[in-house]
């Protein structure tokens, strides 16, 4: 099993100039990850993988996946309310 922490960014607004959060999910894979799948595990989703960093020293992947923006009528309050109980685990910026 391959160990991999993934990473989302929650941006305060559209324009993606003020992150308000980061948000991490841990889990471990049977396979390494690869550029452009998606990762689903019961109710958490990874959105699509962006990036694959494997850490030689700590044995373990990160994996940053496709950001989360607000839009019209939906707030980054209630974008990292969601993420939250869908399994994202949220980190000051």
């Amino acid at each position: 099993m391959y160990s991999c922490t993934f990473i989302k960014y929650l941006w305060k607004d559209s324009d993606t100039k003020r992150l308000y959060r980061t948000l991490e999910k841990q889990i471990s894979l049977p396979f390494t990850p690869v550029i452009g799948q998606e990762i689903g595990e019961g109710d958490w989703f990874s959105g699509k993988i962006e990036r694959v960093v494997w850490d030689n020293i700590d044995n373990i992947f990160t994996v940053k996946v496709s950001d989360i923006t607000p839009k019209e009528g939906i707030s980054a309050e209630l974008l990292l309310d969601i993420a939250i109980k869908q399994g994202w685990n949220a980190q000051d910026k």
